[in-house]
């Protein structure tokens, strides 16, 4: 079974974009039409919106995204960066460049992404406890979210995602189940843009220790943006990658 694609716009640069844990690919579409000149496509991951029922590892995620990204720039948010990661890190000549926002590639230290995994699996459970109206707003009520606005559309978008698919999401995808590529970084060959936003500081240092190990990176930090740049200043992402495409 193949993951839900959409299409927008008939522009001559052919970009895919992979979104973040709870969203779908809709939650891109605002964001998409601020690139230049754009034919975009959009994935639902694993277990979210109309690829819920699919449940992939992270490197079975990066051979589907690989597929349907072939010959494409692959852009990824969050969730979405690290299975991109895993698409490139995967088949390193399939994609034609690779912009990863608030992404990480993973935890180094064994016990750390361990203690993760059980966190994750303990955060599952709460979502089968609670629901998935109950868990988004929590959710977005983390610190990682602060200063970030969600539309009541993007509420109900998120509220499509089952609480067991969303559990499912994080016992087969989650930070824990990440093997860590930081040693790997520096085989990456194609283009990279790299994208944080400035209120998101975790992430912003994580983004800076990806640009120096990443040799043909780019290194762009959106003001007035938390872990959800894209979604929080959809003009200044649409210009970052318009740009970096351009050079």
């Amino acid at each position: 079974m193949s993951l839900y694609v959409e299409s927008q716009g008939s522009g001559s640069r052919d970009i895919c974009f992979v979104h973040g844990f709870t969203q779908t690919g809709n939650s891109w579409k605002i964001p998409a039409q601020h690139v230049h000149d754009s034919s975009n496509t959009f994935i639902d991951a694993p277990d979210h919106g109309n690829s819920q029922g699919i449940s992939l590892s992270l490197e079975e995620t990066g051979e589907a995204i690989a597929d349907i990204a072939f010959g494409k720039v692959l852009v990824g948010y969050s969730m979405g960066a690290r299975m991109a990661l895993h698409a490139v890190m995967q088949h390193p000549h399939a994609m034609t460049g690779l912009v990863l926002v608030s992404g990480t590639p993973g935890i180094e230290d064994d016990s750390e992404r361990n203690a993760r995994a059980q966190s994750d699996d303990a955060l599952a459970t709460r979502i089968e406890q609670i629901g998935t109206s109950a868990f988004i707003s929590e959710w977005i009520q983390q610190p990682l979210f602060a200063k970030s606005t969600f539309s009541d559309a993007e509420i109900r978008d998120r509220n499509r995602n089952s609480p067991a698919s969303l559990a499912s999401s994080l016992r087969t995808c989650g930070t824990g189940k990440q093997q860590s590529f930081w040693p790997e970084l520096h085989e990456i060959r194609i283009p990279v843009l790299i994208i944080a936003g400035s209120r998101d500081e975790k992430f912003v240092a994580i983004a800076q220790r990806m640009h120096q190990l990443i040799a043909k990176s780019t290194l762009t930090i959106i003001d007035k943006a938390g872990h959800s740049a894209h979604i929080d200043q959809p003009a200044a992402f649409g210009e970052s990658i318009s740009s970096w495409l351009q050079s």
